[in-house]
């Protein structure tokens, strides 16, 4: 299960604000996805990282997300999206009409325990987007919809956790 923690939200998505939300997985069913994401297990598990402080890539992306209405800067951890997001990553959420949204797209949703998650969109049914971590599995139980849709990842910024 993974969680990624929102420290610094500095404007307002849908409306509210999202100061202190925090960003987890969710558990998955067993519905067969349509399109997936190659499981970490193919990929290797390995956490990106870059030479680059967390200080110094926190800076680079507040700076992404003040270039563009509707962005916000969380911090990542855990292994759902592993290998492409882990314990070393910075994300951009970017907000998104949810008409624009198409399979493939990694984005962030509130689920129904009060989480925020960041998955890949599968498919489109009559229920809203099916949605799985890279690392996952299975699929999740919900579906990303108009109303619990945060955003998509803008941007991602992995860093080295060993540098100060």
């Amino acid at each position: 299960m993974g969680l990624i923690s929102f420290f610094r939200a500095t404007l307002a998505v849908g409306g509210l604000s999202v100061a202190g939300l925090l960003m987890a997985g969710c558990e998955g069913d067993n519905t067969p996805p349509v399109a997936k994401a190659a499981p970490a297990a193919s990929l290797g598990k390995s956490t990106p990282s870059a030479n680059i402080s967390r200080l110094q890539a926190w800076k680079d992306a507040e700076l992404i997300a003040s270039l563009g209405e509707g962005r916000v800067e969380v911090v990542g951890t855990g292994d759902s999206m592993a290998p492409v997001y882990g314990d070393s990553t910075i994300l951009v959420i970017s907000r998104i009409p949810f008409e624009e949204l198409q399979p493939g797209m990694t984005v962030a949703y509130g689920n129904l325990r009060g989480h925020r998650v960041v998955h890949q969109l599968l498919t489109k049914d009559r229920l809203g987007w099916r949605i799985q971590g890279f690392n996952n599995e299975t699929e999740d139980k919900e579906r990303v919809t108009r109303e619990n849709l945060i955003g998509v990842v803008y941007a991602s910024l992995a860093y080295d956790p060993n540098l100060k």
